[in-house]
């Protein structure tokens, strides 16, 4: 079993990998919804995050987009990127999907670091803060019709600045939206997630657990597995899935090793 997408760290060399026992999910091939296929038939989905975060990120993203880097990449149709951006992303022929964010998270955008503990503290806040469910909605909502002002389309996918729609009530949120608009792609991770057991990893575990239900129900396709590429080794020698299996992995370019490890390894 070996890659398709090879990793240029290896030269010649294909990658060869098995399934980890722990990544066999428990639900029968026949109930899954299939996958998304990725671009050109390769079994590696790179997803660049977070433009319209800030002109590093815009600038790095659209660096790695002209080089064939990017299969998918998210942006933030309240952030800040030029009409010219928008129509250069449009020509490189990714996936462009729609990164919802939060409102607080919007006022937080020149962080390119935060801890966990205090991300966990503000996001609970706002979470269990009475009619703040109701809020997201609209916002999010909003998000998508301003994404279509924009690209003069809908998003080809979904998903959220710090993997804010993992939390269950947001998910549902996502799933609805995603049935009202015709889109079609959700990151969730069929078959679960890969790379390092990291605290913010084991939480997502737990979250995405809680939405199985609604992704299973909704019909929605994903990539069999989703990695951050901060879960991984930086040259992605450590991803453990067989070749006909699809893992997204996600990146935020705006960091210089993220941004040189997707420009040197994949």
């Amino acid at each position: 079993m070996v890659y398709t997408r090879d990793l240029k760290s290896l030269g010649s060399n294909p990658l060869r990998v098995r399934v980890s026992p722990w990544a066999r999910f428990m639900f029968h091939e026949k109930s899954q919804p299939k996958a998304d296929p990725p671009r050109a038939e390769k079994n590696l989905i790179i997803a660049a995050d977070d433009f319209g975060k800030s002109e590093l990120a815009n600038q790095n993203i659209l660096r790695l987009a002209k080089a064939g880097k990017l299969d998918r990449i998210s942006v933030m149709s309240d952030g800040h990127f030029s009409p010219e951006e928008a129509e250069e992303l449009k020509n490189f022929g990714a996936k462009l999907d729609i990164h919802f964010e939060l409102d607080w998270q919007k006022k937080r955008r020149h962080l390119l670091n935060d801890s966990v503990l205090r991300q966990g503290m503000v996001f609970l806040g706002n979470y269990f803060r009475p009619g703040y469910e109701k809020k997201v909605r609209e916002d999010w909502d909003l998000q998508i019709k301003k994404f279509h002002a924009l690209f003069g389309r809908y998003p080809d996918g979904m998903n959220s600045h710090e993997h804010a729609h993992f939390f269950p009530a947001y998910f549902k949120i996502a799933v609805d939206l995603a049935r009202k608009y015709g889109i079609s792609y959700v990151r969730f991770g069929v078959r679960g997630f890969e790379g390092r057991s990291a605290v913010k990893r084991r939480i997502l575990n737990i979250l995405r657990w809680r939405d199985k239900d609604c992704f299973f129900e909704s019909g929605l396709g994903s990539s069999d597995f989703f990695a951050s590429i901060d879960w991984i080794d930086a040259t992605g020698k450590n991803i453990r899935f067989s070749s006909k299996h699809t893992i997204e992995i996600s990146c935020h370019p705006e960091r210089e090793d993220e941004f040189e490890s997707i420009k040197k390894y994949f």
